[in-house]
């Protein structure tokens, strides 16, 4: 059986990133995390250029709206506008709660808007509940490893 593929975390947060760092080892099966910080740094991960001709293509993009230089949304857009990296789902993880930005990121591709809680018990709980649905009851697509 191959490993799991990794959940992308795309946060320019380093609290935050530990914070989901650390509770993706606790859940009851171990989540790979692999952390960029900005929008920029997640395109060249997903079509695996520069420092990431590597990476494995993950399972799924957890992606914060409002971080320096490229923005989660122009991230999503291309994302979603690439027929080789459009199945990929991608949830939008923010501590934004404007109905302007959650409208918009639905209307730009996202399969799912998540509201970022302070690192803590409602943090845990919400990786759990993402877990649970994202990587054990949803059917993900088998997007393979390059474009």
């Amino acid at each position: 059986m191959s490993a799991p593929r990794p959940l992308l975390l795309v946060e320019d947060s380093d609290a935050d990133a530990v914070a989901m760092a650390r509770i993706a080892r606790r859940l009851p099966t171990p989540l790979p995390l692999v952390r960029v910080r900005d929008g920029e740094s997640a395109l060249d991960y997903l079509y695996q250029r520069g420092g990431y001709t590597d990476a494995v293509r993950p399972a799924l993009v957890l992606l914060d709206l409002h971080m320096p230089g490229m923005g989660g949304r122009e991230v999503l857009a291309r994302l979603k506008a690439d027929p080789g990296l459009r199945c990929i789902p991608v949830i939008i993880f923010s501590s934004s709660q404007d109905q302007l930005d959650v409208e918009g990121a639905y209307s730009d591709g996202a399969n799912s808007y998540l509201f970022k809680p302070e690192p803590g018990e409602q943090l845990e709980a919400t990786a759990r509940a993402l877990q649970a649905f994202w990587l054990s009851a949803a059917r993900l697509p088998d997007v393979g490893e390059s474009s």
